[in-house]
């Protein structure tokens, strides 16, 4: 893979990550989700998970970022 193909790839992911996450926290806000169980059970998937190879591993610890992201713009928006 080049260069150029690494970063369509890469900003296509962003993209996805970066739509769900605020495809939920919209969720969240208008009550349809239970936005800290849905972060708490994120969590324990990606733990519970077995994870092999170092692609696997960068998905865990994606999983992680997102509920860690979630988790943070439900404060950022509580303390407004």
């Amino acid at each position: 893979m080049n260069s150029d193909e690494f970063n369509e790839l890469a900003g296509r992911i962003q993209a996805v990550s970066d739509f769900l996450l605020h495809l939920t926290a919209q969720l969240e806000m208008d009550g349809i989700i239970n936005g800290p169980h849905l972060t708490k059970g994120l969590r324990v998937y990606a733990h519970r998970r077995r994870f092999a190879g170092a692609h696997l591993q960068a998905a865990k610890r994606t999983l992680d970022e997102m509920a860690h992201f979630l988790d943070e713009a439900r404060e950022g928006r509580s303390s407004q």
